[in-house]
């Protein structure tokens, strides 16, 4: 999970919000193509929790979306709160399916997965970004508990019944190899550091599971 980056609102959600009664759910089609369109930009086409790649390529089940905009406060909470977070847009992101129609509850993933709970871990605020690491079988975790839950519970980045530890493995192992290619026993801080800042000067599309590659290369930079 690394920070996205918010930039202006589209021009047709901020029309849109201004008319009187507007709300997510009675969206017109073409505005929300348009904010599906941004949030998928902005975000280099990577799910905003688990960074694996959307559109999926993989075939979903009838009627799933590979694709959806996810309210990180909740848009219909259990509280029945409402302080205008279905149309805030620094309260949006794009996901993935979540492996919706897996067939079960505990095999979803991100906001499948979350519903209608709230979570600490925010792509949008570096600080409850800022503990989060990796293990080299491709496990995330964080030193904070709650948003270790965050990670392993509410958003089950980690489940047993899905690839998503394997999927950064692989990712990290390919980057290991390619660092024992070029730089063989030697000092591979340099290319380290040139790496990383490829990768953080990127633009759409961004590296699937991006986020164990630049904590890795972090810790190797001297």
């Amino acid at each position: 999970m690394i920070q996205i980056k918010k930039g202006r609102e589209p021009d047709k959600l901020l029309q849109y919000r201004q008319q009187e009664n507007a709300s997510y759910e009675q969206m017109d089609k073409d505005v929300k193509e348009e904010l599906l369109d941004r949030l998928l930009q902005e975000q280099g086409h990577l799910c905003a929790y688990c960074m694996s790649k959307i559109p999926e390529t993989r075939e979903l089940p009838e009627g799933v979306s590979a694709v959806t905009i996810e309210h990180w406060l909740p848009r219909n909470p259990d509280d029945k709160i409402d302080v205008g977070q279905g149309l805030d847009y620094k309260n949006m992101f794009a996901v993935c399916s979540g492996r919706r129609g897996c067939g079960s509850e505990e095999g979803m993933t991100c906001d499948a997965r979350k519903g209608n709970s709230e979570i600490k871990v925010n792509p949008l605020d570096a600080k409850t970004l800022s503990g989060i690491t990796y293990t080299a079988n491709g496990k995330i975790k964080s030193s904070d508990p709650i948003i270790d839950e965050d990670i392993n519970i509410r958003l089950n980045l980690n489940g047993e019944t899905t690839s998503l530890s394997e999927n950064r493995k692989q990712v990290l192992d390919s980057l290991l190899r390619d660092i024992k290619k070029r730089c063989g026993t030697g000092d591979i801080s340099l290319y380290c550091q040139r790496r990383l800042e490829k990768i953080m000067e990127m633009d759409d599309p961004e590296i699937p599971y991006a986020g164990i590659l630049i904590w890795w290369l972090k810790k190797h930079i001297k």
